[in-house]
């Protein structure tokens, strides 16, 4: 307070008690607690009609004046607002709430869909923006090559630059700066011991993330995700199809059962039609399942699939014989389930 008092050292008078008093009184128009979203792209106008409109607070010289005083730039900032506050403890809070930091989560198993959430949810990014940036991702010959190229990517393998975990951003972070940082972060995972694995495996970051991929689609259990990348390893070693479900679910677009139908889909994602790896991971893989593909299992097993128990684990199966075996049992109790629950 003692600040804008000093601000107001050359008013005299009723004048001063007139401006002090729609400092104090004057109070928002909330009854109840509720968020003020300030964006870091809005003009000084933008800024003032959205304290006015919706907290029924305005100030003699303007609000983007005053808030300019106390130390407040116009900037991204998110803070609960109580009820009733006065025009003062606004100011106030707008100068607690500067430079604000955010906790980013980015979690495994999630693609762009999920990923443009995340940003807009954190950033004060336009959804055009990535619009743009991940624009018809249907169509790969007119994805938004250009922009991924900065990072030695394109639009199949960009999953590839990011490692999940929780990340701390200022919440001025644009998404170029968002990416730039994804890309240090990156760089740090893949330090010398597993650079040295991908060269004993024969494989780019890319293509160890894009198998990782599947092995995190494949199974909820992470202590059997060295076996599962052992077997898509042998396959890939006898130039054998990958034969992976998840990548059937991917280019559907939903989960669900897979049915002989889904594998003949026209796609370079089908791994039923097309030997050797899919052209980029189907999601943000997991660390466990990196290291999963890094760290795999030495086994001769060529074949696996749920168990009937449905415990979330795997058979494994040298022989093809032995897996169709596996198989059946699997889809008898899927076929008992499902007449469960039509009621037959």
């Amino acid at each position: 307070m003692k600040r804008i008092l000093k601000l107001l050292g050359l008013v005299s008078g009723s004048s001063l008690l007139i401006i002090i008093l729609i400092f104090v009184i004057q109070s928002s128009s909330n009854d109840q607690h509720i968020e003020v979203f300030i964006k870091k792209t809005w003009s000084q106008e933008e800024f003032e009609s959205y304290i006015s409109n919706e907290f029924d607070l305005s100030l003699p010289l303007g609000m983007s004046y005053w808030a300019n005083k106390v130390g407040f730039k116009i900037q991204t900032s998110r803070f609960i607002l109580p009820p009733r506050t006065s025009a003062w403890k606004f100011l106030k809070l707008l100068r607690e709430n500067r430079n604000q930091t955010v906790n980013v989560v980015i979690p495994p198993g999630i693609y762009a869909k999920e990923l443009k959430r995340i940003l807009l949810r954190n950033f004060d990014i336009k959804p055009n923006v990535l619009e743009e940036i991940w624009k018809n991702s249907e169509i790969p010959d007119k994805f938004g090559d250009n922009y991924w190229s900065q990072f030695e990517l394109n639009q199949y393998t960009w999953p590839a630059l990011l490692i999940p975990n929780t990340y701390n951003f200022s919440r001025n972070t644009d998404v170029d700066k968002f990416f730039e940082r994804m890309q240090n972060e990156q760089a740090l995972f893949w330090n010398a011991e597993r650079k040295q694995k991908l060269r004993k495996q024969k494989l780019d970051i890319n293509e160890a993330m894009t198998l990782a991929s599947i092995v995190q689609k494949e199974s909820l259990q992470i202590d059997e995700y060295q076996e599962i990348a052992g077997v898509y390893l042998n396959r890939l070693r006898i130039n054998m199809f990958l034969g992976a479900d998840p990548t059937l679910v991917f280019i559907r677009g939903k989960g669900g059962r897979v049915y002989n139908k889904d594998m003949d889909v026209v796609s370079p994602y089908n791994t039923y039609r097309n030997k050797g790896l899919p052209p980029g991971p189907i999601c943000i893989p997991s660390k466990e399942a990196i290291d999963a593909v890094l760290n795999y299992t030495e086994h001769p097993y060529l074949y696996f699939c749920a168990k009937s128990d449905l415990s979330g684990y795997h058979a494994f199966a040298r022989h093809y014989k032995d897996h169709l075996k596996n198989a059946r049992l699997f889809q008898k109790k899927l076929n008992e389930l499902e007449r469960k629950k039509s009621g037959r």
